[in-house]
């Protein structure tokens, strides 16, 4: 899925004390938070057919993992012996 950089604006002395205080409480950082706070408002505002049709979009989109297999111990000594 690609992603879009959005940019907002805050005074600097909010930005510290906002900073300070979530370093503070032991959360995780403030891009991680808006990131949780923009999820909210994406679900409280998106009508659920639509994340439907867009994560079912996705899903198709993205390329199926290839499989691989571990190797087993009878090909492993094979490939000791060949050595």
């Amino acid at each position: 899925m690609e992603k879009t950089e959005i940019k907002i604006s805050i005074d600097n002395e909010r930005l510290e004390a906002l900073t300070y205080f979530l370093q503070k409480k032991e959360t995780s950082s403030l891009q991680k938070e808006l990131g949780k706070i923009l999820e909210e408002l994406y679900e409280k505002t998106v009508p659920p057919d639509v994340r439907d049709y867009i994560d079912g979009r996705q899903k198709k989109a993205a390329p199926p993992k290839p499989k691989v297999k571990p190797p087993t111990k009878n090909n492993a000594e094979r490939a000791d012996k060949e050595c």
